[in-house]
């Protein structure tokens, strides 16, 4: 009670309710890899922590998919393909494409790269160590980890993660399989090396899916970037190799005028700047502003004279314009392509006599101006009237410019179609690099499926026996025998969850435990995030008693808000029990967790179990022969 000193009429309230426990987030993954880029709000957020929701969040900072820009086919002596390579491979961007797919909901990013670089491991090493200072997310994944150049380095960094998730206690590691893809042949050596790769620290926050998925996702690719190799990986040229070389020719034809267009149109003026650009930015005195307007009649001035140029020099010198350019087919892509170049240039020649009109009237001005401030002022408003008139020219050109991009990738793909449809040997390399950009480790899936189940369920509901979305099928297919050296496994109880396919059924999760998979206590995954939910929740829901007076009202309060928190999660199916009694107790208290020397040293001690459900990996029903004619 307050010390009251002055005469007067005071009003206090008093709590009759005990504190609350809110129950953290389960489903918040951590992606750590490489990204296109990473720019927010102008600024570099590589190595930096960021939430988001959806993938046009992502798509915004972080930008897009990695293009593949050179891919390797090898060809055996019959001139059958035996691989497909890319230069580079990113997995991040598919695995949180796979994860929103799955009922994924908030994330973390943290990108540690960009598309020009090697995957390094001490860069994924410094992501997983930005995660310690991060309280919001629960699950570490790390689909890029799987491209490092060696299967050690691999399970260097997932180790690593383990540690953290073991330190912490509050996440858990959803590994992918080093070489998860490979045939049954290969299975046992890869998943023995996968199991003596990962050690004996923090099992029990970990969890290992194989195989690998073949996912709906693919790559945007075109004929440019296919090399073709011998069997002894000198360069093929697919002409002098297939049966009609006349549509290849063409299609290279095309490509090169294609590129010389585009690559032009995204630097009109030589400066590396693109129409947009050349006009963006406003400037912050009168002198600058007046270099700005000479800038942009330059540009204006340079754009006509580099279009004609192009017209007239550089394209009209390809055979396959000129061919395709005279025929009667009006209807004709290059004809389309020619027609928007000559547009662009008479826009340009019509604003540009009205650009240099005006511009002359503000030389007059100019040159008429005295250093008076009236003078000045007055060259201002000349100089801004002009503004909205160059402003809609570098609109109109921009709009110009994107159509004739447009017209010439069109011009490209259909030349590509064309090889596609009859050169077999094209075809099937198509097929083929489409299958491998396909290949996705599954980490990303499952922790949206983690998501899915803990919001319809709960977190303690085992992720399995679950629909795997946008996906075709598992790369390896797995049978009974072959999973149960999977599940488990009697030298280190590395247990390692299968994903199978069932016919009628689709493609399942087929497996619910952590690597711990002789551990009784935390064999299941389910069990293991169960604990990270209730424990972090209580921690944090507790903060509020620390400094409070150690006593028996202070214990109270605490228990009960225990107390209801558990009952909670008992009424929801999370505890097994026929009364809370039987599904968890709460113990606080002197004598029952403390003594007073605890207290002294200003010790509060809590106890507290917990029954959880664990889930039915087994169901066992037994049949005999009843012998008729008896009772029993």
């Amino acid at each position: 009670m307050a010390d009251y000193k002055t005469p007067g009429v005071y009003i206090e309230e008093i709590s009759k309710t005990a504190p609350t426990a809110a129950e953290v987030p389960t489903a918040i993954p951590a992606f750590i890899g490489y990204t296109e880029t990473a720019s927010k709000n102008g600024n570099n957020v590589i190595n930096v922590p960021i939430y988001l929701n959806s993938l046009t969040e992502y798509n915004e900072i972080f930008g897009g998919d990695f293009l593949h820009k050179n891919i390797d086919i090898s060809l055996d002596k019959n001139k059958n393909i035996t691989k497909v390579e890319f230069e580079k491979q990113f997995y991040l961007y598919l695995s949180l494409r796979m994860f929103f797919a799955n009922g994924g909901g908030q994330c973390c990013i943290i990108s540690v790269g960009d598309y020009a670089q090697d995957i390094d491991k001490e860069k994924m090493d410094t992501g997983i160590d930005l995660l310690k200072k991060e309280n919001l997310p629960t699950i570490i994944l790390l689909p890029d980890a799987v491209l490092l150049k060696t299967k050690e380095e691999c399970y260097a960094v997932q180790q690593k993660a383990l540690m953290l998730c073991d330190k912490l206690k509050d996440r858990v590691t959803v590994l992918d399989v080093y070489d998860g893809y490979k045939e049954l042949d290969d299975m046992d050596d890869v998943i023995t090396n996968f199991r003596t790769g990962m050690g004996i620290n923090g099992l029990p926050f970990g969890a290992a899916y194989y195989p690998w998925l073949k996912s709906l996702f693919t790559t945007d690719f075109s004929f440019k970037n296919v090399n073709f190799k011998d069997a002894n990986g000198n360069k093929v040229n697919l002409e002098n190799i297939v049966a009609n070389p006349v549509q290849i020719t063409n299609l290279k034809s095309a490509t090169a005028d294609s590129d010389k267009v585009s690559g032009f149109l995204s630097n009109v003026n030589g400066d590396k700047k693109t129409l947009k650009t050349a006009f963006n930015g406003v400037a912050s005195n009168l002198e600058n502003k007046k270099g700005e307007l000479v800038y942009k009649l330059n540009v204006l001035k340079n754009t006509a004279l580099n279009l004609l140029k192009l017209r007239n020099n550089d394209l009209t010198n390809s055979t396959v314009l000129n061919e395709l350019t005279q025929k009667t087919d009006a209807n004709s892509v290059f004809a389309t392509l020619l027609k928007s170049l000559y547009s662009i240039d008479l826009a340009i020649k019509t604003n540009a006599i009205d650009a240099k009109k005006d511009f002359t009237e503000y030389q007059l001005v100019k040159e008429t101006a005295n250093t008076e401030l009236a003078a000045i002022k007055e060259e201002a408003k000349l100089v801004e009237a002009t503004q909205p008139m160059l402003k809609n020219i570098f609109l109109n050109l921009d709009k110009l410019n994107a159509s004739v991009k447009q017209d010439a990738k069109d011009i490209e793909k259909n030349f590509d179609k064309a090889v596609y449809e009859n050169v077999k040997l094209y075809k099937t390399a198509v097929g083929k690099i489409y299958d491998e950009a396909s290949k996705l480790p599954p980490s990303g899936a499952i922790a949206g499926i983690y998501a899915q189940v803990d919001g319809s369920r709960g977190v303690w509901k085992a992720p399995a026996n679950v629909s795997v979305s946008n996906i075709v099928k598992p790369w390896v297919k797995i049978d009974n025998e072959q999973q149960e050296a999977l599940n488990v496994d009697t030298l280190a109880g590395k247990s390692i969850n299968a994903i199978r396919a069932f016919p009628g059924q689709g493609n399942l999760v087929w497996g619910a435990r952590t690597l711990a998979g002789n551990d009784n206590e935390w064999r299941y995954i389910s069990v293991r995030r169960f604990f990270n939910m209730a424990e972090k929740t209580l921690k944090q829901s507790s903060s509020w008693a620390v400094f409070e007076p150690n006593v028996e009202m202070t214990w109270v309060r605490i228990k009960a808000m225990m107390n209801n928190f558990l009952t909670n999660l008992w009424k929801a199916g999370a505890l097994q029990g026929a009364t809370p009694a039987d599904a968890f107790f709460v113990n606080i208290g002197l004598g029952s967790t403390m003594t007073q020397v605890d207290i002294l040293e200003g010790k509060m001690i809590i106890e507290v179990g917990m029954a959880v459900v664990r889930p039915a990996e087994f169901i066992i029903i037994k049949f005999s022969h009843k012998v008729g004619g008896g009772e029993e």
